[in-house]
């Protein structure tokens, strides 16, 4: 297949009118103008203002679901969302029924993934219930480790954490922390709050563990200000990156209050005054990544009181958008969101030859209208997930083509790539 895409590209040299050349799911020319090759398909976006041909897009945080938990999300309506999003490459936690923590499982969900993912795909283990579990098949298959710290690092599981943070220095494999210490959660009658407190005991911790052991460490979906304050310390003496989600650079406490179970959720999204503090972060390079933390449920398991609403919510059509918007409102620059969500994710990640258009990088790409206005209905979502926070708000800026190693997935808003296409982006050569 030799695919051409053409119009205006965002390179490492800046935007340039040009036209690339993928061959074989990688790009073999990059030039300026139109040199009309020969090839099976054409894609061209030149001469439409406000189209730009970004690095295709990796999400290194999504709940993809499948196996007992499919009636919420399956590996091709995820990344089907995924697809309508932009994304090239999505990250899946392990957090699923079973959970992904023995060998098998891991076999199981890259079989899963193999054979229904429309874009590419990274697979994370979980911590093991037995040390016997940490095997080569996890240095093989898995691009990292999740640590559920609230859940793990503060439990009787705790010299199970140890032995598989010391696996994952030994292999030199990044370990993702969901850092929260419940021991400054307050437990009140509007449910729990995961307080800032909480996510800096936790930052703290595992950074220190971080630099006895010398493991890469990622934060993932950091929520407050001093969070984040305490992560540019630790920082210094730490092979440390982080991201935080959108939900957390443009809503508050009082937006979840409003919107009751929809808004939850883990972290807790904070105040305003920690919103900005993120949103300036991810400006000036505080920040490492964007993430969706994309996590389906049913409408009933996010209905009633905050107490018993399940935490999480899709977010992979809404990430870019969102994005856009702070882009066209001049609050980001396009370049922020081609470092945050696609050249950072890839070195994080430890995926080759990707977040970056040039000769002999994957054939990822993701198109752009800049200016496409509408409104966020989620009834109109690719994932099983039919709500959002973000429900009924005008956006300005949408993908309009996602390109996987050479192949279109989704053109104009249509769903076009095959099932089953997506490949572990681990594999990358």
């Amino acid at each position: 297949m030799r695919l051409v895409v053409k119009g205006k590209l965002f390179t490492a040299r800046g935007l340039i009118d040009g036209s690339i050349l993928v061959e074989e799911g990688r790009i073999k020319k990059v030039v300026k103008g139109d040199p009309r090759w020969p090839v099976d398909e054409i894609l061209d976006y030149g001469g439409r203002r406000g189209n730009v041909i970004l690095p295709g897009l990796v999400d290194a945080h999504v709940h993809m679901r499948d196996l007992d938990l499919s009636y919420k999300e399956d590996f091709y309506t995820g990344t089907r969302s995924a697809a309508a999003g932009g994304f090239t490459i999505v990250a899946d936690m392990p957090n699923t029924r079973p959970r992904t923590n023995t060998p098998r499982a891991l076999k199981e969900k890259e079989n899963l993934a193999r054979n229904k993912a429309l874009v590419d795909y990274c697979l994370y283990y979980g911590v093991p219930s037995e040390r016997e579990h940490l095997t080569e098949d996890v240095q093989k298959l898995a691009v990292g480790i999740k640590v559920y710290m609230q859940d793990e690092f503060y439990s009787e599981r705790r010299s199970l954490v140890e032995n598989t943070l010391g696996y994952a220095a030994e292999k030199k494999l990044l370990v993702v922390s969901h850092a929260e210490d419940p021991a400054f959660f307050v437990h009140g009658p509007a449910g729990t709050l995961r307080t800032a407190e909480a996510e800096v005991s936790a930052i703290k911790d595992i950074s220190g563990r971080a630099k006895d052991l010398n493991f890469r460490l990622h934060i993932t979906h950091l929520s407050s200000k001093a969070g984040l304050e305490e992560l540019l310390k630790q920082k210094r003496g730490v092979n440390l990156t982080v991201d935080t989600c959108p939900h957390y650079l443009l809503l508050s406490a009082e937006d979840v209050r409003m919107q009751r179970g929809i808004a939850k959720a883990h972290p807790s999204i904070k105040g305003r005054v920690d919103a900005k503090a993120l949103l300036i972060a991810a400006r000036n390079g505080g920040i490492d990544a964007i993430t969706s933390d994309h996590a389906p449920h049913t409408v009933e398991e996010k209905s009633g009181d905050m107490e018993g609403a399940l935490g999480g919510f899709p977010g992979l059509e809404t990430t870019l958008p969102l994005l856009l918007t702070l882009v066209n409102k001049g609050i980001l620059e396009l370049g922020d969101v081609v470092r945050l969500c696609s050249t950072n994710p890839s070195k994080i990640l430890g995926i080759r030859n990707a977040g970056e258009i040039g000769e002999g990088k994957m054939g990822n790409l993701t198109i752009v209208d800049l200016h496409r206005k509408f409104k966020i209905e989620p009834q109109k979502f690719e994932s099983k997930a039919k709500f959002s926070p973000f429900a009924g708000r005008e956006v300005e800026g949408k993908a309009v083509a996602t390109v996987v190693r050479g192949i279109p997935v989704m053109v104009d808003g249509e769903i076009v790539g095959p099932r089953g296409w997506g490949m572990n982006a681990k594999t990358y050569g």
